[in-house]
């Protein structure tokens, strides 16, 4: 889901209806949707064909996943009814 070069919302997962979905809107601060219910304690999902290592809270289910990208496709901005984190830690080159 892309709007502009540095305005984007990217979904990733999917197996064991876990995923992984996160949006900036400069390329440079990375917003995270997160389920608070959940640990820090690892877990392994498969986004964009590689198994990558993700905190439990990171995986969210499909129902988050497709509020978010909802939201963010009609208005562009992230659903204030959801927990998201800032992280920069994603910047792309």
């Amino acid at each position: 889901m892309k709007s502009d070069d540095e305005t984007y919302m990217n979904i990733g997962g999917g197996k064991l209806a876990k995923y992984v979905v996160y949006a900036t809107f400069n390329n440079k601060i990375f917003h995270i949707l997160v389920d608070l219910s959940k640990s820090d304690e690892i877990e392994t999902l498969v986004v964009g064909g590689e198994e990558k290592n993700y905190p439990a809270k990171m995986c969210v289910d499909l129902l988050h996943c497709l509020v978010a990208a909802r939201t963010f496709t009609e208005s562009g901005k992230l659903d204030a009814l959801l927990d998201w984190e800032e992280d920069k830690s994603l910047v792309t080159v």
